[in-house]
């Protein structure tokens, strides 16, 4: 069963062992040369310091810019790559045979049609998730060594890094892999599956990025007016800031931004001064700023979160289409 299901999926197997090679050989190739860069401008030390401590600060500059193009295109081959996995593996799997009539012959074997589902679907699957992780690992170690001067100087949740980091490509792939195997059965066409795949994925994919943020518990920091909000600098993930009052009660934006523009002019009608302003602040009865966010060192919990919900998706729709695939005459 697996020696048939592989002689049928070759073409593809032997495209994923190519992008594997190809990809690996550029990756390393690329952080060669960066490295070769960082030495060359003197800038090898700067990778584990602040920039306010590098130096030269415009050589930093410079790097980072020559290197921006590169280091956004392979994040963005990390971040496609679960699509791909379900418009070119995924979709086809079942819906070619389906679309062709040739799943009639496997039904009249004497596997059963369950056994056959999952021989199909582990000959794709795993080769794929290993061509994912390997490469995402590739990436990660390359953009790693380029430091504070690369992408991840920016923190775990921006967008890009988030999509390329921990267990969250693997989920995704899982997703787009069971609804575009899903969406083959359910249609029957090949076209039609990869099409409305990749949509689907797409519009769940931006669904519910903002409820993964939701779910893993956030925490608080309160400051007094004339003191720095940090969280906004060191990385974290700010869900929520606003003011408080004297009773620990938020204050609505619009009541805030009103006393806020009041404090900045004083009963005269001049400017205030800073410290006149900060005074005036708790007076007016915004005593505190507060800010709900996420510490960069939970960032796990967010993949966690993130790849158990589309986890959760892929199984239901696995599930779907083996009750699908069994109704198939």
């Amino acid at each position: 069963m697996i020696w048939v299901t592989w002689r049928l999926q070759r073409a593809q197997l032997i495209t994923m062992l190519g992008l594997l090679i190809a990809g690996a050989g550029v990756i390393a190739l690329l952080r060669s040369n960066m490295l070769e860069d960082l030495a060359s401008t003197g800038l090898a030390s700067c990778v584990t310091r602040t920039l306010d401590e590098c130096s030269p600060a415009g050589a930093a500059k410079a790097f980072a810019e020559s290197w921006s193009t590169s280091f956004d295109v392979a994040r963005a081959v990390i971040i496609g790559l679960p699509a791909l996995v379900g418009v070119f593996v995924g979709a086809p799997l079942f819906a070619r045979e389906l679309e062709q009539g040739t799943h009639v012959l496997a039904f009249t074997q004497s596997v059963s049609r369950t056994r056959w589902m999952f021989g199909k679907l582990l000959v794709a699957l795993v080769p794929a998730l290993v061509v994912l992780i390997v490469l995402q690992s590739l990436v990660s170690w390359w953009l790693s060594a380029a430091g504070i001067l690369g992408p991840f100087m920016n923190g775990p949740f921006t967008a890009f890094n988030f999509g390329i980091e921990h267990v969250s490509p693997v989920g995704y792939a899982l997703f787009a892999f069971a609804l575009g195997t899903f969406l083959g059965v359910a249609t029957r066409r090949t076209l039609v599956a990869m099409t409305a795949g990749l949509a689907a994925f797409v519009v769940v994919r931006l669904a519910l990025s903002g409820l993964v943020d939701r779910l893993v518990p956030a925490q608080r920091l309160e400051v007094a007016p004339d003191q720095p909000m940090t969280v906004h600098q060191d990385g974290s993930l700010v869900l929520g800031d606003g003011w408080l009052d004297a009773a620990g009660q938020p204050v609505s934006s619009d009541k805030a931004a009103a006393l806020i523009q009041a404090c900045k002019s004083t009963p005269a009608g001049t400017s205030n001064t800073q410290e006149g302003y900060l005074a005036c602040l708790p007076q007016s009865g915004l005593a505190k700023r507060y800010a709900d966010f996420i510490p960069e060192s939970h960032a796990w919990q967010v993949h966690l979160v993130d790849a158990s919900i589309f986890g959760g998706l892929a199984l239901l729709l696995l599930a779907g289409t083996a009750w699908a695939l069994r109704r198939q005459s």
